[in-house]
Formats: structure tokens, sequence, C-alpha cells
């Protein structure tokens, strides 16, 4: 082989994963620089190389105390709140947001990009016309802080759920540590379930009026006290 391109073999082995998920993920749009050579898929090693070499373990920001008692208002204060994401597709909806994020030298949008799609190209996170997206655990990428990007579509998408509802709305997990990811994803699968909470999210309401009630809800379903 040309030694200027690398084989889906070079680069799931790269990136820690299987063949049959760098497949997936080709198959379906979500992974940058691939091209067919022959009837097989390559890689432009002079495009891809850093971007894998990215991805590898022991490029992660080094992880912090764990908080226990993290809230989602908490993440989405550390996090954003986006209005009107332009996109055509999942792919620019995800690099919209990400865009959309400061400058910090542990938010490697590269990482987190190929992170979120690797999951995503198992299945999708979309249901009723909510995308619950979080980064493969297979290929971690961690912050300095945990955070929730919640972001109101401008126009419905298609992310390919299961129930072929067009997604309007995305609550994005971006980790410090897999137990802040555990906790923060087991209190959005919990608020998801109560219509409320649902029906107040879709309204989408200003940031200032969003934080309060998903405190208030946090509060009355966690009894905890409100977010300060």
């Amino acid at each position: 082989m040309d030694k200027t391109f690398i084989s889906i073999k070079g680069v799931a082995e790269k990136l820690g994963v299987s063949e049959k998920t760098i497949y997936r993920m080709v198959n379906d749009n979500q992974i940058p620089f691939a091209v067919k050579i022959g009837g097989q898929w390559r890689f432009k090693a002079d495009e891809v190389v850093d971007w894998i070499d990215s991805q590898k373990p022991g490029v992660a920001a080094p992880r912090r105390k764990t908080d226990h008692r993290i809230s989602l208002v908490d993440a989405l204060e550390n996090g954003a709140v986006l209005y009107r994401i332009h996109g055509s597709n999942r792919d620019e909806i995800i690099d919209e947001l990400l865009a959309a994020q400061p400058y910090s030298t542990t938010f490697d949008a590269k990482a987190i990009k190929i992170s979120l799609l690797s999951r995503e190209s198992v299945a999708s996170s979309s249901m009723d016309g909510i995308a619950w997206m979080s980064p493969d655990p297979a290929l971690p990428v961690y912050l300095e802080k945990s955070m929730v990007i919640l972001a109101f579509l401008e126009h419905p998408v298609d992310f390919k759920a299961l129930d072929h509802r067009k997604t309007e709305l995305l609550f994005l997990v971006l980790p410090a540590n897999n137990a802040e990811l555990a906790i923060l994803e087991r209190k959005l699968w919990r608020l998801s379930m109560a219509a409320p909470f649902l029906h107040g999210i879709r309204e989408q309401p200003t940031r200032k009026k969003l934080l309060e009630f998903i405190g208030a809800q946090e509060a009355m379903i966690f009894h905890q006290g409100p977010a300060a």
C-alpha cells in the first residue's frame, strides 16, 4: 500500500476500536478524510495522522476529584444553552455547537466529535425529538470541569433516530470523569421521564428562566436544595 495512506485496520488500531466500528462510521459519513482506492477505504496520512493521534489514551485532561453532588444546573452553567443552531445533518450540528464553545486547553473539539460520532454510529441517541449525547466510553474525552450543552435547533434534523422522528433539541454531556458522566446521565434520564420537564424544555425559555426551571425540577425530583 502507498505509505501516504492509512488502512481501516491502521485507523482502528490507532483509535483502539474494532475495524467494524470504523466501517460503521465511514458508511455513515461520520469519519473524515476517507477515500476509496481500489475498492478499499483509505485515509490520507498527512491529513489524518495528527487527528488520530489526538484520540490516543493519555491525551485527555487530568481527572479531578469527583463532585458527587454535581447538578444539571452546575453543568449547564459550565457549558452553554444555545439557540437556533444551524445544520442540515448531525455532523454539521455537532460542528456548530462545538465551535460555539470558548477556547480551552482541555476542550479538544476534534477528539470530542470523533468520540460522539463513534457512539452515535452504534445507535442514535435521539428519541421523541430529543438527542441525549455523550462521548463513547471506548474513546474517553475528559474536560477540566463537567459541562452540559443544551442546544435548540433552528429546524428539525434527521439524526437517524429509531423512532424516525427528526431531532429538535439536544443535550450534550461532556464530563470531567466517568463518575460525573454517570451522575449527569442518570439525572437527565430521570428528568426525561417527567412530562412537565420535557414540556418546559420544549418551550425554549430564556437561559435564566431555563436554569431556574431545571433547578426547580432537580430540587423536586432529587430532594436537593435549589441551585444558587
